[in-house]
């Protein structure tokens, strides 16, 4: 009885921690589901020829014997794959078409997601996970949840817990994703008396866990679309460097121990330059470092965010579908004025090439400053991120 009030009591507290759900005709992922795949995937490979030996010594692993086929591979037990043999895991990385929901190897984030109930649709949670919906079933509760390195997802996992009596066995379909997109598709638990048994204590922590995650909130995706009209400007709010503000930034307030030097500008002011891991910080001072006023943070490698959560090592597509974009044609000089009028702030301009782009927003601030992003890339990856008070 205790246990049902506290199944109870978590389902109330998540209706509060997650809105309703985007899609409410989508349907959670259930192990019946999956094991239907299982046994379409069974049929289908048992008319193709097996490409490996699964009597060999790497054929051995800790999900059962492995047996390559060119529709999936198959991770079973003994050496023979029959109608009757227990399968413990199906993977998929070159099959081409559809593997599950009209999601496959080669699908973008975005369609993943939309296959899938999403009671979290900005991704509310750490900078290591995220939620995507919890929900019991008849058999135990059924989940969804995403697993990143901040806006870098790189595993999508929709699973199911089922309890029967002291033991539960989760069956799940887990995405794993490269630069946005699905590289490889794994669908593991599918047979009860395999790798993922869990005991009751084992479950209840596990559901525990996604309740917990349900109710961070100090991390969350940036908005994205591939329509640039439905986007917002750089603005005064975005100019954020390492979770610090920009415009207010003090040496002081500089991550780690960065190693300084304060050298004469030749106008009567000096410049005091901060070196840290992974960036590089430029401020306007006194002679001796006093009343420094910040002109430019760059970001030298990936360990840290700036605007919009943009990062060295981004793909182009993905930073430029964070800004408003759209409002004019490409010039013939391979230049776009992006939004706004080129000169009078807030406006963005791309500067295309083969090997490299750039891209620049501008904005003013309440304080009266101009503020610019500069992003550069490299075959379509980001090298340097520059933010600098226009002069």
């Amino acid at each position: 009885m205790m246990k049902r009030i506290l199944c109870l009591l978590a389902a109330a507290l998540l209706c509060l921690i997650l809105p309703a759900a985007a899609e409410e005709n989508v349907n959670v992922v259930t192990a019946a589901e999956l094991d239907e795949l299982l046994e379409s995937v069974r049929a289908q490979v048992l008319t193709e020829e097996l490409l490996n030996d699964p009597a060999g010594e790497d054929a051995e692993s800790e999900d059962g014997t492995f047996f390559m086929y060119g529709t999936a591979g198959v991770y079973a037990e003994g050496t023979e794959l029959t109608a009757d043999t227990p399968v413990n895991t199906l993977v998929f990385d070159a099959t081409e078409g559809p593997v599950f929901r009209e999601t496959g190897i080669d699908s973008y984030l975005e369609d993943v997601l939309a296959a899938f109930p999403l009671d979290n649709p900005e991704l509310t949670g750490t900078r290591e996970e995220a939620i995507l919906y919890l929900r019991e079933t008849e058999a135990g509760f059924a989940y969804g949840r995403l697993l990143r390195d901040g806006q870098w997802v790189n595993t999508v996992e929709y699973g199911e817990v089922v309890t029967d009596g002291e033991l539960s066995c989760r069956t799940a379909i887990t995405y794993s994703l490269a630069n946005g997109m699905v590289t490889v598709i794994r669908i593991s638990g599918l047979n009860p008396a395999g790798t993922e048994l869990m005991d009751a204590s084992r479950a209840e922590e596990f559901y525990s866990e996604l309740i917990e995650l349900a109710g961070q909130e100090e991390y969350r995706a940036v908005k994205t679309s591939r329509n640039g009209l439905e986007l917002t400007p750089l603005g005064a709010e975005d100019l954020t460097v390492g979770g610090l503000p920009y415009v207010s930034l003090k040496p002081v307030d500089l991550p780690g121990t960065p190693e300084t030097e304060i050298m004469d500008n030749e106008d009567g002011t000096w410049l005091l330059r901060c070196d840290g891991d992974g960036y590089e910080a430029v401020f306007r001072c006194g002679e001796h470092g006093e009343d420094a006023e910040i002109l430019s943070f760059s970001i030298l490698d990936d360990g840290m965010e700036g605007p919009r959560c943009v990062r060295i090592g981004d793909v182009f597509s993905d930073d430029f579908s964070r800004f408003r974009n759209g409002e004019n044609e490409m010039g013939e000089d391979l230049t776009e004025v992006l939004y706004g009028t080129e000169g009078t702030a807030p406006y963005g301009v791309a500067f295309y090439d083969f090997s490299a782009m750039t891209l620049r927003y501008v904005t003013d601030t309440p304080e009266g400053r101009q503020v610019e992003l500069l992003l550069k890339y490299e075959n379509y990856f980001l090298t340097e991120i520059i933010v600098h008070t226009v002069e």
